[in-house]
């Protein structure tokens, strides 16, 4: 499949419906932009760049025909490619696609591609980031359900809430993303967000600030001065992790 290379700026809202929209137009102009801009990065460039409305139904259309084409993994990479942070990804997900298209290989074999390579790259610090808040989040109860905050790098939230799904079947817990202003609820095992949200506003609680407060004091009570050696511990936990946890 010979796609045309072009200096063009192409921009779009940012959503995922906006996303296939522009893969849509890509492919039927048979040619890709030199760059493809979203409102939030739009005013770092002094580039013109031409609008694409997002269009919901024929972006759903579009997410049909790569499901029908596409190997599951080459389309579960192309999804999740799109919410890691890796600049400039939505031209790397062209490329993605259309090697996706030409092959019936695996597109992690395709590393070669520097377009694959820096997706792969991005995906790796996306999940593992992702690993490490099952260990780091950290709840407090307010009222009947448990709460966190937390401030990740890349789009973790989606990822993460079904670990915790599974983890507390039969709790009520939010999480909020301060990042990406989404907001994460789980009820029963069923996960729904919200987005471009501000953080729930609870009144505060006297006895799980009670809880916290006995936590820290217990825990500086059995560190050893001695012993503590802080480069070790930011190799385990880093600073970033730190600041939505009780224990600090």
């Amino acid at each position: 499949m010979s796609i045309e290379e072009t200096n063009e700026v192409w921009e779009y809202d940012g959503s995922y419906y906006g996303f296939l929209t522009i893969v849509y137009h890509a492919f039927k102009k048979n040619c890709f932009p030199e760059m493809i801009l979203t409102p939030e990065n739009s005013v770092e460039t002094l580039f013109i760049s031409e609008w694409f409305e997002t269009d919901e139904e024929l972006a759903k259309k579009i997410y049909q025909r790569l499901e029908q084409r596409l190997k599951k993994e080459n389309l579960l990479f192309i999804i999740d490619g799109f919410y890691c942070s890796l600049k400039e990804k939505e031209r790397c997900l062209l490329d993605a696609i259309q090697i996706a298209l030409s092959t019936k290989d695996s597109l992690t074999n395709h590393l070669g591609h520097p377009s694959i390579l820096a997706l792969q790259k991005s995906l790796k610090a996306l999940f593992s980031e992702v690993h490490l808040f099952t260990g780091f989040v950290r709840f407090e109860y307010v009222g009947a359900f448990l709460y966190s905050q937390i401030a990740p790098k890349h789009f973790s939230l989606p990822y993460l809430c079904p670990h915790f799904a599974q983890r507390y079947p039969n709790e009520t817990l939010m999480i909020y993303d301060e990042t990406h202003r989404l907001l994460g609820i789980i009820e029963q095992a069923q996960i729904r967000f919200i987005e471009n949200t501000d953080p729930p506003v609870f009144h505060a609680q006297s006895c799980e600030q009670e809880v916290q407060d006995n936590w820290r004091t217990f825990l500086r009570a059995v560190t050893i001065e001695e012993r503590k050696n802080e480069q070790v511990q930011l190799s385990h936990l880093p600073k970033r992790f730190r600041g939505n946890m009780v224990d600090f």
